[in-house]
């Protein structure tokens, strides 16, 4: 049994004991029952029963062959015997190693053996007794100084299964004489099959030692100025409170508590309202900066160096910077000091890189030290930029002061209103042909077009794949031609407006369209076509755009934050948020503040998939992790699917439907239609990729199974850390990436332009250390083309090909998961984008046993071991059958050795 598969089971015995429910004889007699107590006794007396004992000892070795060197290790403390081995070496055994298990008395007397068992009826491991002497309940007499082997047997027939397996094994003895006793000792038999790679580097010691610097430490601010004021910083007489969670504290004053009910009153009653939007995200803005300000501190870095680059400019080497640990960007700033000195030095975050930030517009006195004394020990602390806040905090008071909230609770009675359609658009009118084909897309342009939705926001609910911002482009664009109204359009992201952007520029003149753009966006990471309409000179120059000259064109596009600089300046007549279901709602409030009673307002996206990032846990409690688009579609007037109000866009254009099966059934009520001809036809999808892996590991004939879009690879193996890092990564899972990928890119076609190129591959996997080892892996074999990343990054992605690593292997780590907000299991909407992101071929590796405890996957993989490409390593479901089998063989383990009861 594996021992972190079964710690919760131990574990909830142990509460059923505590609880008493062992006095029900019903309950007693369950097979559940049953089952957890033997797994909480195993548990409880294992350190014994690995023990020789008695005059008796039981040895495990190693049937070796001539010419291999193995890596074979007994440990006898832990009664555990682990074998590494390469799939090569498997191979050249057949696929088979056998675990000679040799049981020596060394009593004076006689003992009975009475039965040797394997303790979980797992394909991969057999056990076999040469003589045949304990077979059908036989006992076999052990004379003194006697001996008798029998042979455990791994075998994974015809496949190489690279992963970790094990299995524990009970002898069973008793004594002969007047007083009879009985007892049993254990074994556990690993093996791990893994290509030879390096093993972790050593840890250096972690600069992050996260202490507060004390307030008299004196600051000299950046050469150069702030961009905004600080006007709705945490009131210092609310301090405390914020940060304590709006809960009560130990030995807390009076006046403490008189203000701890003051701030309580303002989130009543938990959720926003009418009547409380403004106070209510104040006091949850809040709660979310202290969040992310004792986040920041946690990464406070001592005795550290700083290098000159040059210019002025300071280069830090941060440890955890590809975890975004700590998550900076360009534009934050940074403290610095000589360690433990009075006096500190802010900085401007001007580049961050894969191990290292650069920083500027700090004081000259500091660039001088460094300079004279480059080894100097330096402290630094990241300062959370307010910027964001602020604009948030701003957002949210124009939205209440230009008359908008009623906007934002819109009521069912709306519905009573007659709804008049004054502007039609013929088919010949549409940009985009497609449309006219498209019955919901075509629904929802109509209806933005006459603002059907009157004073309530219209929303497009955009499952993967159906054309969301195609539609909201186009409905753009028909308002842009046929009213004289100035059009809004924002989007959490800078990735989102640039695609935005690029697709209404065909249609727009340079005097029509604009993209906003900060002063510190990444300029390499936009096409030079989206530079033409942007603010963003060639000369690298950035033009400041002023809020006249704004309402000149008929279209600016930029990111939500960003248009919080044109608070109480600008006012255009309709605003579009593409990706709303990804921003909280006071960060859709900088866009809304903009806009003065009656505007229009439209919504796209889907609340099915990821939403916004947070940090603190108790601004969750408050519904701040929920968006704008979610809250409203759980109202009445949008859960009438009313067209004038909300249109769910059904036909799916991306993906396999097949791929597309599962997600539509769990999220999207059978709803979607998969009508990509393209993906359907892709001779990709009718490869069976694992045959192919199997066949080249094992120089054999492909087995000539057909193939399908999904497939599942189980691998059973253990994830890894760096340090006290919360990001895993999983090797062995590594690996497999990598034998999937190498295959993929050697498939043979009939036609040439189906073979599959390594840009047409995306790796998703929860954790950012996957991330950054599945692409060292790739880029020293010459996979540079594929693109690695969270499932975050992939959100609104597409690719032929998706690999999903899930590294998670084992369930005693799904609690930490939930902390970190990590990983795929129990994380519906991660889930959902995961396994939505192909178009052709889906294949998830991971481990069976961890993933078969959340719903979601566990129908992923009854779904693929349906259509036959359930692949790698056996795996049974935890049925009845299977629980009474284990029982069983526990039942013959004397947990305690009798004589302890004389």
């Amino acid at each position: 049994m594996d021992d972190e598969n079964h710690d919760r089971e131990a574990r909830h015995c142990q509460v059923c004991q505590s609880n008493h429910v062992d006095d029900d004889p019903v309950h007693n007699n369950t097979i559940l029952h049953r089952f957890n107590f033997l797994l909480y006794q195993w548990y409880k007396y294992r350190k014994a029963l690995v023990k020789n004992r008695h005059g008796v000892n039981v040895v495990v070795s190693l049937n070796r062959r001539n010419g291999y060197v193995y890596n074979f290790i007994e440990d006898h403390k832990r009664g555990k015997s682990s074998l590494k081995i390469t799939p090569q070496i498997l191979i050249s055994h057949q696929n088979t190693i056998e675990f000679p298990c040799k049981v020596v008395n060394t009593r004076r007397d006689s003992i009975m053996l009475t039965s040797c068992k394997i303790l979980h009826c797992y394909p991969l491991f057999s056990l076999h007794d040469p003589k045949n002497n304990l077979e059908n309940g036989k006992v076999f007499e052990l004379k003194p100084g006697a001996e008798y082997t029998v042979i455990v047997r791994f075998s994974s027939q015809d496949e190489v299964l690279i992963g970790g397996y094990k299995i524990p094994v009970s002898f069973n003895f008793q004594t002969k004489g007047k007083s009879v006793d009985t007892f049993s000792i254990a074994r556990a038999i690993n093996i791990s099959v893994e290509e030879e790679i390096a093993e972790e580097e050593g840890q250096e010691k972690s600069p992050f030692k996260g202490n507060e610097w004390q307030p008299t430490v004196k600051i000299y601010k950046p050469t150069k100025n702030q961009k905004f004021q600080n006007s709705h910083i945490i009131p210092s007489v609310y301090f405390r409170c914020i940060k304590f969670g709006l809960q009560e504290w130990h030995s807390m004053s009076t006046e403490d508590h008189q203000i701890l009910m003051e701030l309580r009153r303002k989130v009543e009653p938990g959720n926003v309202t009418k009547e409380n939007y403004r106070e209510f995200w104040q006091a949850v803005l809040w709660l979310e900066e202290m969040g992310q300000t004792l986040g920041l501190q946690k990464y406070n870095m001592e005795n550290v160096t700083l290098s000159l680059r040059g210019g002025g400019v300071l280069e830090l080497v941060v440890p955890g910077l590809a975890e975004k640990r700590p998550s900076v960007i360009v534009g934050d700033m940074i403290d610095v000091r000589v360690h433990e000195d009075h006096i500190g030095y802010r900085g401007i975050i001007k580049r961050v890189n894969d191990t290292t930030v650069e920083i500027g517009d700090i004081d000259e006195e500091l660039i001088e030290m460094i300079e004279s004394n480059p080894g100097v020990e330096i402290d630094v602390r990241f300062v959370l930029s307010r910027l964001g806040f602020e604009r948030m905090h701003q957002g949210e008071e124009q939205v209440t002061i230009n008359g908008m909230v009623p906007t934002l609770f819109p009521d069912i009675t709306l519905r009573q209103k007659v709804v008049r359609e004054v502007r039609s658009i013929n088919n010949g009118d549409f940009y985009n042909e497609m449309i006219v084909t498209n019955p919901e897309q075509k629904m929802a342009v109509h209806k933005i077009l006459n603002g059907t939705s009157s004073t309530a926001p219209y929303i497009v609910f955009g499952p993967p794949g159906t054309g969301k911002t195609i539609t909201i482009v186009e409905a753009i664009l028909q308002i842009k031609t046929k009213t004289k109204n100035k059009i809004l359009v924002c989007a959490p992201a800078n990735a989102a407006c640039d695609m935005l952007t690029e697709k209404l520029m065909p249609h727009c003149k340079k005097d029509e369209l604009i993209r906003i753009m900060s002063e510190n966006v990444d300029r390499s990471t936009i096409h030079d076509n989206i530079l033409e309409y942007s603010n963003h000179e060639k000369d690298n120059t950035v033009r400041k755009i002023t809020p006249d000259e704004l309402m000149h064109y008929r279209i600016v596009v930029t990111t939500l934050i960003l248009i919080g600089r044109y608070s109480r300046k600008y006012h255009p007549d309709v605003l579009f948020v593409d990706e709303a279901a990804q921003a909280c709602e006071p960060e859709v409030a900088c866009a809304i503040g903009m806009l003065e009673k009656g505007s229009q307002v439209v919504l796209a996206g889907d609340p099915r998939q990821l939403g916004p990032s947070l940090s603190s846990n108790v601004a969750k409690r408050y519904n701040l992790g929920i968006s704008l688009l979610e809250r409203l579609m759980d109202l009445d007037l949008y859960k009438t699917q009313d067209p004038n109000y909300i249109t769910m866009l059904r036909q799916n254009f991306r993906s396999n439907s097949t791929i597309l099966q599962l997600p539509n059934k769990l999220f999207y009520a059978g709803q979607l239609q998969a009508l990509s001809a393209k993906a359907e036809n892709d001779p990709l999808a009718k490869v069976c990729v694992y045959e192919k892996i199997q066949g080249k590991l094992n120089k054999k004939k492909n087995k000539k199974r057909p193939g399908e879009a999904i497939e599942f690879c189980n691998v059973l193996s253990k994830e890894s850390r760096q340090g006290r890092s919360p990001s895993y990564y999983n090797q062995k899972e590594m690996l497999w990436v990598l034998k999937y990928i190498q295959t993929l890119t050697t498939l043979q076609f009939q036609d040439e332009d189906d073979k599959v190129l390594p840009e047409q591959i995306g790796v998703v996997t929860p954790y950012i250390r996957q991330v950054c080892k599945v692409r060292d892996i790739l880029r020293q074999n010459n996979f540079e083309g594929v693109e690695v990343g969270t499932t975050e990054t992939f959100q609104g992605r597409e690719k032929r090909v998706i690999l999903i690593t899930t590294v998670r292997a084992q369930k005693d780590l799904l609690l930490y998961d939930r902390k970190y907000n990590l990983g795929f299991v129990r994380n519906e909407k991660r889930f959902n984008v995961a396994i939505t992101r192909a178009m052709s071929k889906l294949i998830v590796i991971g481990c069976a046993h961890v993933l078969g405890t959340d719903d979601n996957w566990s129908g992923y993989m009854e779904l693929c071991a349906s259509l036959g490409t359930f692949y790698g390593a056996p795996y049974a479901r935890r049925t009845d059958d299977v629980i009474d089998d284990i029982t069983n063989r526990f039942s013959n383990i004397k947990m305690r050795d009798s004589q302890l009861n004389h």
